[in-house]
């Protein structure tokens, strides 16, 4: 892949809240064009870029990320919210946020200062619904005037910055890496033909069910569905290799259960065919299981008569927070990967 780096960079600074991934959208859209794919948008605004002919394989990666939405307007003007996607409440506090009004506007989610709490209350997790957003105006009619209503969604801001040579922090990462690894699969295939139909799909609205893929998974009905996203990778403190067996830098993962069972399982004949792909393009490829969440997989495998389905996910730390992190050679190992994929399908029986 060309730069990694750098479309993630661009893609992680965008926003696009669950139900409203345009600017994604347009960006994937445009660059599954300029290398050559012909695209269409659904009617829920999956991007679906299509080349090639033969066997048809579907790579998706969803372009919305966690996020909230207006729930009221006080008399003072602030905003109260309602999350959309897993947010663990305590990290909301402090946290920066963009208002999508009709131009957008910065504000922050806070709290009652601690110097202000009783003991009591200090000891006590502060819940999603006891704060508010502070956009910095005095009154509900000056917020109303800025087309900010019930239902306008807000997304988190941050930064992107290096921990490491290799190490990227940033917000989105969950799924903008899985977009990422989109990107570079299109341009792997910009001037010449892959060997099958090669449908490329940006996803909507993962985060809130995992609806987008398999929308998009039913119109296309491939041969072979494929969800790009990140993974948990231990290393963290309080977190183990033997609870978490993925790491960073580590190469991709692949999901052999989702969800407790309760998602996507995938056979081992499908886990071998994978691992005999990674071994010859010299990609190390990691294995996970979760009891809890599952990625548009899940849904995938699920559609029409069933589908021959796999997750490979990146490795992340810290997911759904403002400041996740990966190693972005993980990337590139996964679009190596997927390449070997793609070029294997047409001789698999």
């Amino acid at each position: 892949m060309k730069n990694a780096e750098e479309t993630l960079k661009t893609l992680s600074l965008m926003h696009a809240p669950t139900g409203q991934e345009d600017e994604v959208a347009d960006f994937m859209e445009k660059k599954f064009k300029s290398c050559g794919f012909s695209v269409t948008r659904d009617t829920l605004g999956n991007v679906i870029a299509r080349k090639g002919k033969g066997r048809k394989v579907l790579i998706a990666s969803h372009m919305d990320e966690i996020s909230m939405a207006v729930k009221s307007i006080t008399e003072k003007g602030f905003l109260k919210f309602v999350k959309v996607g897993g947010i663990y409440d305590p990290m909301l506090i402090g946290a920066r946020v963009i208002v999508h009004a009709k131009e957008r506007r910065m504000g922050v989610v806070a709290s009652k200062a601690p110097h202000q709490m009783e003991n009591e209350e200090m000891k006590k997790i502060q819940e999603a619904k006891d704060l508010y957003i502070d956009i910095g105006l005095a009154s509900k009619k000056e917020v109303e005037k800025l087309g900010i209503r019930p239902g306008t969604h807000i997304t988190f801001t941050g930064e992107f910055g290096h921990l490491n040579e290799h190490w990227v922090a940033g917000k989105a990462f969950d799924n903008r890496v899985g977009c990422t690894v989109n990107c570079g699969i299109a341009e792997a295939y910009a001037d010449k033909q892959p060997p099958v139909e090669l449908c490329l799909v940006g996803s909507v609205r993962e985060e809130s069910g995992l609806f987008g893929a398999g929308v998009a998974t039913f119109a296309v009905e491939p041969d072979l569905a494929i969800a790009i996203d990140v993974t948990h990778a231990f290393g963290a403190p309080g977190e183990s290799e033997e609870d978490i067996p993925v790491g960073l830098g580590k190469g991709p993962a692949l999901a052999v259960l989702e969800g407790g069972g309760y998602g996507l399982i995938t056979s081992n004949h499908m886990v071998e065919w994978l691992e005999t792909i990674a071994k010859k393009a010299n990609v190390p490829l990691q294995m996970e299981i979760s009891e809890r969440g599952a990625s548009d997989a899940s849904r995938m495998q699920y559609i029409r008569q069933g589908m021959l389905t796999a997750s490979v996910g990146v490795p992340l730390r810290y997911m759904h927070s403002q400041v996740e992190v990966i190693d972005v050679r993980d990337i590139v190992q996964t679009v190596k990967f997927l390449q070997g994929v793609i070029e294997a399908f047409p001789q698999r029986k």
